[in-house]
């Protein structure tokens, strides 16, 4: 709220308001009427002085980047002096103010704006930077968080490999499974800082040109190197169809099947096999659905999966920081892909919605397409 010296209009439809300095005509607080707000109309937007239906002095001037107007005053040369005589009678003591000293309390008052301005702006700055560096704290500790957990599946296989490696007679396929596991895990770590770095800055994607790529492919790395964890889980992941059409992409597409197939896991009920359908029509791939059981989340609560940092209510038991589908949301957008959240209910277990968790990806409106 705004406080100023003198009388102020702060909407046309009240009678002016009392400055700390001066207080408006007793007059104008009792007769405030149609002839009033017509003249307040009137000279709302023309700056300088006027003169009220009833004597009074107006004056209009940006104050605070914005028109204000001071009235129920009375200013020499720019007022009724008949009218003013006959309508001022009840108010004793009334200083008349010169055109020097209404200007000269209205400049010091916008100085006391633009000071008061300036420390927002400064504080508004603050809270800015403060509010980026916690944003980019929370993104830097998840990331450690899934990095640390990586590392200890690199570790372990390591470690089996180094076993395998010291028997006399170590197994050729034991050691091709190990080594693969090592190069899927460190997939993934390079899909974590992937999406670290597009959290931070969505348009560090756009440094390197697009390429021609395959999604099909890309979503069939993803569950190669989730199979890591996914074997451990006793979790399958099951492809439906697949695709040979080539889409112009940039580099951060390696990540979307990686997020979307992981939220899969990470949600998923009683250890239900995951389904990736791939919907082609004359070598053009229509869309990808990516579904799994799940305790579904609220019906009102869908729209607002892709939002950042929200989670259904149905999920305060599984850890997670709300970023996935907000992540994947923006690389589609990057890629004309429309995103779409759906549901299925099934049955109900334990007072839980229990049914099909689906993304659908429509990609007949994906970036340019190359056979």
């Amino acid at each position: 709220m705004e406080i100023h010296s003198l009388p102020i209009l702060s909407s046309i439809n009240e009678c002016p308001k009392d400055g700390t300095h001066e207080k408006k005509f007793i007059f104008c607080e009792r007769n405030y009427n149609n002839n009033c707000k017509d003249f307040y109309k009137r000279i709302s937007s023309i700056e300088g002085f006027h003169v009220c239906p009833y004597g009074f002095s107006s004056f209009c001037t940006i104050v605070n980047s914005k028109l204000t107007i001071f009235t129920s005053l009375e200013v020499e040369k720019h007022y009724d002096r008949k009218k003013i005589k006959k309508n001022k009678k009840k108010d004793f003591g009334k200083k008349r103010y010169t055109v020097d000293e209404i200007l000269q309390i209205i400049k010091s008052e916008s100085a006391i704006y633009a000071n008061i301005n300036a420390k927002k702006n400064i504080l508004h700055d603050y809270d800015n930077k403060v509010l980026k560096v916690t944003q980019k704290k929370e993104v830097l500790d998840d990331t450690l968080h899934e990095l640390r957990k990586l590392n200890n599946v690199l570790k372990k296989q390591s470690f089996l490999l180094k076993s395998e490696l010291e028997k006399r007679n170590p197994s050729q396929e034991e050691l091709m499974l190990r080594s693969k596991n090592i190069n899927a895990t460190s997939q993934l770590v390079s899909a974590r800082l992937n999406a670290y770095d597009f959290t931070l800055n969505p348009e560090i994607i756009e440094t390197n040109p697009p390429t021609n790529i395959s999604l099909y492919r890309k979503f069939e790395k993803a569950r190669h190197c989730l199979e890591v964890i996914t074997k451990e889980l006793s979790i399958n992941i099951i492809f439906t169809g697949s695709s040979k059409q080539f889409h112009n992409c940039f580099e951060i597409i390696d990540v979307l099947p990686f997020i979307l197939l992981e939220n899969a896991i990470k949600f998923n009920y009683n250890k239900q096999p995951i389904e990736c359908l791939f919907n082609e029509e004359a070598g053009n791939l229509k869309e990808i659905i990516v579904k799994n059981k799940a305790i579904l989340p609220k019906k009102e609560e869908l729209n607002s999966l892709k939002m950042k940092h929200f989670r259904s209510e149905n999920t305060d038991s599984i850890t997670g920081t709300g970023k996935g589908l907000y992540i994947a949301s923006l690389i589609c957008e990057y890629h004309n892909i429309d995103m779409t959240i759906e549901t299925n209910q099934k049955e109900i277990i334990d007072c839980k919605c229990i049914g099909d968790f689906i993304v659908k990806l429509n990609t007949t409106t994906a970036n340019t397409r190359y056979s």
